[in-house]
């Protein structure tokens, strides 16, 4: 098996304070890395994640204020998931959510897991899940009424690692099929609520939960959209193997691209969801002490004789991008579990 689930999830978001503030003082992760879009390189380019597991835990965030809003659909994934470690935890971030102000709805079960969902600053839908580890659910329904908030986040609370990434599918054979053809993963059909859902899977743990919704409409990437999700690969001849089986099928791609701190191969799967196979190494301490990264703006070798120009550019849009913090979060949409009717 040459892809081991989840490297990183790619989001677009309007304001990089107002992102930063959130996700590291709202949901406890740390900025590992701060550096620019290099495809677009006058935008920001933000990484957040569990240092002692950024592969799998890592979510970035380009900074394009200028685009609209986005929404789900063919082509722009539906929503993301953290792991915590316990039913029990997951009433605590419950509590300390809306103590925050962010409109939170839970706790729902489905597929083995409890789960909260919100929404971030952009209006992106988040999901936190546990594993439901057989509770019985009048339990779980008495410890979110009971639960006092936490006067802040507890070393239990940790965000772990993505459990999974939900994108919407028309087709589920031919996209099982292409995963099968390409990436040599071999997902797994289930049923939920009558609903069919797929889910690809690293050490018997779902990472992609594709839902299958033949009448769903194209979705469109703006702010507050998942813009990719990567895998991750250990070699760069896993992803060399890949690349030659895409373009043997005529399958249009990027060809291997050079991120500094792992290599990049993106290309659409048959519903338009972009997807990315990302190598683990070298990391993101290559350039920076692990004990201080995502401290100050990096930018890879090639574009570092560009750095007055990039941070003059950088400081001009923030002058007319000003934060509003704290911000009014979006009320989390009827269809917050495309598996559920909820």
């Amino acid at each position: 098996m040459m892809v081991k689930g989840l490297h990183h999830i790619t989001l677009v978001t309007g304001n990089y304070a107002v992102n930063r503030m959130f996700y590291t003082g709202v949901l406890g992760l740390r900025q590992v890395k701060l550096s620019v879009n290099q495809d677009d390189i006058y935008h920001r380019h933000a990484f957040y994640a569990n240092p002692e597991k950024p592969t799998g835990s890592a979510i970035t965030f380009f900074e394009w204020p200028e685009i609209p809003n986005g929404f789900p659909g063919f082509g722009s994934p539906h929503h993301l998931a953290y792991r915590v470690k316990s039913v029990e935890a997951l009433a605590k971030w419950y509590g300390w959510l809306r103590s925050e102000n962010v409109k939170v709805k839970g706790p729902v079960f489905y597929g083995g897991l409890v789960s909260i969902y919100f929404t971030d600053p952009d209006g992106c839908l988040l999901e936190l899940a546990a594993g439901d580890d057989g509770v019985d659910k009048p339990y779980v329904v008495e410890l979110f009424s009971e639960t006092s908030p936490p006067n802040e986040l507890t070393a239990d609370m940790k965000l772990l690692a993505f459990d999974h990434v939900s994108p919407l599918v028309g087709d589920a054979e031919l996209v099982k099929k292409f995963l099968e053809k390409f990436l040599n993963i071999f997902p797994e059909t289930t049923h939920v609520a009558g609903k069919i859902m797929f889910n690809v899977q690293y050490n018997e743990q779902p990472y992609i939960r594709y839902v299958v919704n033949p009448s769903a409409d194209d979705g469109y990437v703006g702010r507050g959209s998942i813009h990719h999700f990567a895998v991750a690969v250990e070699t760069e001849e896993d992803q060399r193997t890949i690349l030659r089986k895409l373009n043997l099928a005529g399958i249009p791609n990027s060809g291997i691209v050079d991120r500094h701190w792992f290599k990049s191969l993106y290309f659409r799967d048959p519903d338009g969801n972009l997807m990315e196979v990302a190598t683990v190494g070298p990391g993101y301490d290559v350039d920076e002490p692990r004990e201080t990264m995502g401290s100050r703006l990096v930018l890879p070798p090639w574009l570092e004789n560009m750095r007055d120009r990039i941070e003059y550019r950088l400081m001009e849009r923030d002058k007319v991008n000003q934060p509003v913090w704290p911000p009014n979060y979006a009320e989390v949409p009827e269809n917050h579990e495309p598996l559920l009717d909820v």
